[in-house]
């Protein structure tokens, strides 16, 4: 009950001041697009490393192979970034999606020179889709799908129940997505080339499962695009 509670404030609070951070969302001046902390955000500069996401100076993976066959994302994330993603799945901030998908595009167009069959997302469960009134990640891919006409198709569902990942270590993150997911419909997918939106990828566990489903039932290849990348602390701390 407080949760719905809040939801509502929260909507109430976002339609009376309208004027926000593009970014970030947060209430600045009518004469602003962005927020002072967001005039500098903390970019994740091509080329990317095809293993885990990161810029070539900050990559120190370990070159794992991954079930998609590259992640790209035009931040990091970190400072700003960090804020503007938590406001967007926490604070009730869905508005954000336009100008994230809008970085989302703009990376992949600079970066994936193929075309996609179709894009989709990681999915939530019921109870956290119920929680939060909306999917992140969808939110992402539509307007991904939008400005790359590219069909964005509801493939995947989570079927298992699982811990938050951010409490959990790279290698508890894996198992704990382990055998979550499965596809509503097992032929669309064959022969096909899928680009697989998230918002951030840490260790990549979630893109990881979710791309091994997908290839399971006969994609052709699967490209992962998230909006940031998180930096590992250390060699080999991959998510």
């Amino acid at each position: 009950m407080i949760s719905d509670f809040k939801i509502v404030l929260e909507k109430i609070s976002n339609i009376f001041f309208t004027k926000r951070c593009e970014f970030c969302g947060e209430v600045i001046e009518f004469d602003k697009t962005v927020c002072g902390d967001c005039l500098f955000l903390p970019v994740n500069k091509p080329p990317y490393c095809i293993y885990c996401g990161l810029s070539k100076d900050k990559c120190n993976c370990d070159k794992h192979k991954n079930e998609y066959k590259q992640v790209i994302a035009p931040y990091l994330y970190q400072d700003s970034v960090k804020r503007a993603v938590l406001n967007f799945k926490s604070a009730y901030m869905p508005f954000l999606s336009k100008r994230f998908g809008a970085d989302i595009a703009k990376c992949i167009t600079e970066n994936y020179f193929m075309e996609f069959d179709m894009v989709t997302y990681t999915p939530l469960s019921k109870k956290s889709l119920r929680k939060r009134d909306y999917n992140q990640a969808y939110l992402l891919a539509r307007e991904v799908s939008k400005r790359l006409d590219i069909p964005l198709v509801d493939l995947l569902i989570k079927v298992r129940k699982t811990d938050e990942q951010k409490t959990l270590s790279a290698q508890k993150r894996k198992t704990n997505v382990y055998g979550a997911f499965d596809l509503k419909d097992k032929d669309i997918v064959f022969g096909k080339r899928i680009l697989l939106i998230d918002d951030v990828k840490t260790t990549g566990s979630t893109l990881n499962e979710c791309a091994k489903m997908l290839n399971i039932y006969g994609a052709e290849s699967v490209w992962a695009a998230t909006l940031a990348v998180a930096v590992p602390k250390e060699k080999g701390d991959r998510k």
